[in-house]
């Protein structure tokens, strides 16, 4: 009993959110204690402590990423299936991290959920549609938004698919967090460990990039009046988070 005592007390040196004692608590009601340090390591990511979460990530991305690879190669699949696996696992009430009992250890454990999760999202996957705006553009509201989102739908698609395929990474993976997933702000910042404004200003950062760079491209491609330009602009606004979540379903 004292060896894994010693286990637990080391996992939590660091941690500010959970105390000795609750990690104790939690491990010794487990079915088994023979993976104690990883037990603690799931409580301390249950109860959010960055310090958990960051050695959560160090020691579980790896297996994770391994996973989804026997599935599916390309990087793409990947990323995405990476990031859904860790939502899944680490985010809100039903965080399936709660499940983890210890009869094995946590980085097996990990790699089998996101195996599982890549299978699903093979068998899973939808057809890409020819033009995945089309709903948004017979939705618009506004009768010269909606001609001129018909009359330039090919254009404005093109625009919008290279203005979020130019974003880094991140902007791009925090987008499809909020707008596909539907994860709250303050979820977001749990999981990039930054506060939750960090969260909104860079989705708001991004969308004000994708708004200017969708525009350009409109403008630079399109033979355009001044006026015309103007209503571009507030076709590229109007249902621009939906848009945005569409293209990146």
């Amino acid at each position: 009993m004292t060896e894994w005592r010693d286990e637990v007390r080391e996992r939590v040196a660091n941690w500010t959110r959970v105390s000795l004692d609750e990690a104790i608590a939690y491990v010794a009601a487990a079915p088994s204690q023979t993976h104690a340090a990883d037990l603690a390591l799931a409580f301390g990511a249950m109860s959010e402590d960055p310090s958990a979460l960051r050695t959560f990530d160090e020691l579980c991305t790896p297996e994770i990423n391994v996973a989804i690879r026997t599935i599916d190669r390309d990087p793409a699949f990947v990323d995405e299936v990476a990031q859904v696996t860790r939502v899944r696992l680490l985010v809100g009430e039903g965080a399936r991290i709660a499940t983890y009992r210890g009869t094995g250890s946590l980085r097996a454990w990990v790699a089998i959920a996101a195996r599982r999760i890549a299978i699903n999202a093979k068998r899973d996957a939808k057809p890409v549609s020819d033009d995945p705006l089309a709903e948004i553009v017979d939705r618009e509201p506004d009768p010269e938004l909606r001609h001129l989102k018909q009359l330039y739908r090919g254009e404005f698609r093109a625009a919008l698919a290279a203005a979020l395929a130019s974003l880094p990474d991140r902007s791009r993976a925090v987008l499809r967090l909020r707008f596909v997933d539907a994860l709250e702000l303050a979820q977001i910042g749990r999981l990039y460990r930054v506060h939750e404004s960090t969260a909104s200003r860079w989705i708001s950062s991004a969308l004000d990039d994708i708004n200017t760079a969708t525009r350009k491209h409109l403008v630079a491609r399109l033979s355009i009046t001044p006026d015309t330009a103007d209503s571009v602009a507030r076709m590229v606004q109007s249902g621009l988070d939906l848009s945005v979540a569409r293209l990146l379903e």
